[in-house]
């Protein structure tokens, strides 16, 4: 049984070898971002899940290692996390070989150099450099995979699947070239820990995804900054960008973490910071009270609050206009030109009115909603 402190130390043995590293996610910049998206999406999951602590390496070991704890680890998923733009994941592509079309085919034997310069491979030898902790191998990707499963189904609908779930062909061939990589008189390569999972994040847009499963995490957990839910996974993917950027030999295994890791610790810490930032749309309703009280229709103020809640989605999915970027822009100008006196209702009538000259098709509703929330943001955070 390993012990936690040998887990540990294991961990960074592995970290510390030469050519277990993946860098990059694929294509370049496009490949980085969706790798470090992909990653907020697993936090969230985990912390959704439960999980009592989590250690996130990049690129440490392959391109994300995970591990259970983040002093004395017990168990790790190795993951590589690609973006494919265009079809499925061929057997080919994964594995650098290929299977006969016809059962009466003979196979074409495996090329060593292919094999272990190919995802699974390189994946398969990451699991083999861990003698002693346990470990399995995830690829993930946004692409599914064109390969027939024993039962007759395909990887690319059932997901996630191991590769010892793959029809018998393929595993024949699978099981032959990852051989070529464990070397003479090795045990045969366990297929059921590697593992192949499609997850629904958009090569182009990763952060959509990533931002709703955000958006239902804080609704459950603190539903008064729900509406925060973007800039709350965008401050995570700001604060594990740096982390694959280390590339120098680790001297310890509390080095690794604080040069390449993201613990739970640290995403309790950035929820907390979220719950210190103002919220908005909870000083927007102390607001409508007031104008309430000053005589604002009630059907009115019924509108601006449901037009802000409409903003906050705006604001999560990333849609702000060239022409909703001058509305706001236009607010903060006037706001600062304008401020408010002893009453809140003139000041909000004549923005409105301001505001109307200039930007004709919006519903009051909907104007005087973007006026109050850049007001508000004004007062609570001037920057």
């Amino acid at each position: 049984m390993v012990t936690t402190s040998s887990g540990a130390a294991e961990v960074l043995h592995v970290a510390n070898k030469p050519g277990l590293t993946e860098s990059g996610g694929g294509h370049g910049a496009k490949g980085v971002d969706f790798q470090r998206w992909w990653s907020v999406l697993r936090m969230l999951e985990l912390e959704q899940s439960g999980a009592e602590d989590f250690l996130l390496l990049f690129e440490s070991v392959q391109d994300v290692t995970e591990l259970d704890s983040a002093s004395t680890p017990t168990f790790a998923h190795i993951y590589q996390v690609k973006k494919k733009d265009r079809n499925e994941w061929s057997f080919n592509d994964l594995t650098g070989t290929t299977v006969p079309k016809s059962s009466k085919s003979k196979p074409t034997p495996p090329i060593k150099t292919k094999v272990e310069g190919s995802p699974l491979g390189k994946l398969h030898l990451s699991l083999e450099a861990f003698p002693q902790l346990p470990v399995d191998g995830y690829f993930i990707s946004n692409a599914g995979f064109d390969l027939p499963l024993a039962t007759g189904g395909n990887a690319a609908t059932s997901m996630p699947c191991t590769l010892a779930d793959l029809a018998p062909q393929h595993v024949a061939q699978l099981t032959d070239a990852l051989q070529l990589l464990c070397g003479t008189g090795a045990q045969p390569p366990d297929l059921h820990r590697l593992k192949l999972k499609k997850v629904p994040l958009h090569p182009d847009v990763p952060n959509s995804h990533v931002i709703h499963v955000a958006l239902d995490f804080l609704r459950n957990r603190s539903p008064r900054h729900a509406g925060q839910a973007a800039s709350f996974a965008e401050s995570l993917v700001t604060q594990v960008s740096p982390l694959g950027r280390h590339t120098d030999v680790c001297a310890s295994f509390e080095e690794l973490v604080k040069e390449r890791g993201f613990a739970r610790s640290d995403f309790v810490a950035a929820l907390g910071a979220l719950e210190a930032t103002p919220d908005y749309l909870a000083y927007l309703e102390d607001w409508l009270k007031q104008l309430q009280t000053e005589g604002m229709d009630f059907m009115l103020a019924t509108g601006i609050r449901s037009q802000a809640a409409r903003l906050y989605s705006e604001k999560l999915l990333a849609t702000t206009t060239p022409t909703i970027q001058s509305i706001n822009e236009f607010c903060d100008q006037w706001i600062k030109t304008s401020p408010p006196g002893p009453k809140l209702l003139p000041f909000f009538e004549t923005g409105l009115a301001a505001l109307k000259t200039k930007f004709t098709g919006f519903r009051d509703a909907e104007l005087m909603a973007r006026f109050a929330l850049r007001a508000i943001k004004s007062c609570v955070d001037p920057t």
